[in-house]
């Protein structure tokens, strides 16, 4: 009996151990980034944005333009700067996170097209470091507001503390940016082996 008492404390140790254990957490958010390689398209007037008009508008007398860019970008929680929380209720863990943002972002501006037209060349030009500035400042705002790229990462981070967790037999309840994340299915972690295989063999 002494003995089946003490594995069982020995066990919760290691769980306690599981939640103290904040480097590994938050090593493992950032690692669950998601990697985006796409193309952004779209229409920008004089209204939205004048001097990037001007600056892209130079031979075309069109009141809009279609911008079509592709580019890379990776979604993800950064922590550096902010913190996170986890507790622990009984069986049940809650771990709070920031927001998810896009964490890096590169435009292939060799790629541009201007209303269907190869534009590249105009980053070639005189003005090219300023016109570069002004489309990072326009797109990066409408980059990380990309709802399913936002959804793909917070997928990611799922995962990760549902690997983390849940194989010790914590119920895992996920915030990010105060918002409870419905946790995704995860064979062998939440759906047994055989049960996504008669998932697969249904479709």
């Amino acid at each position: 009996m002494a003995a089946v008492i003490g594995f069982y404390k020995g066990a919760d140790k290691v769980r306690d151990g599981l939640i103290a254990n904040y480097p590994t957490v938050k090593n493992l958010v950032q690692g669950a980034s998601v990697e985006v390689d796409s193309v952004s398209v779209i229409t920008l007037t004089k209204q939205d944005n004048s001097e990037l008009f001007n600056l892209l508008n130079t031979t075309s007398g069109n009141d809009t333009l279609v911008i079509s860019i592709p580019y890379y970008g990776r979604y993800g929680i950064d922590l550096s700067v902010r913190n996170f929380r986890v507790f622990r209720d009984g069986e049940t863990v809650q771990v709070w996170m920031p927001a998810t943002r896009l964490l890096y972002c590169e435009l292939k501006f060799d790629q541009m097209l201007l209303d269907a037209i190869p534009s590249g060349t105009l980053f070639q030009k005189g003005n090219s470091t300023l016109l570069k500035q002004k489309m990072y400042a326009y797109f990066i705002p409408l980059l990380e507001r990309n709802k399913s790229n936002q959804k793909a990462a917070k997928v990611a981070v799922a995962k990760s503390m549902m690997y983390y967790f849940m194989p010790y037999k914590f119920d895992l309840q996920l915030y990010i940016n105060e918002e409870q994340q419905q946790l995704p299915v995860v064979p062998g972690i939440n759906q047994t082996v055989d049960e996504a295989v008669n998932q697969m063999v249904g479709k």
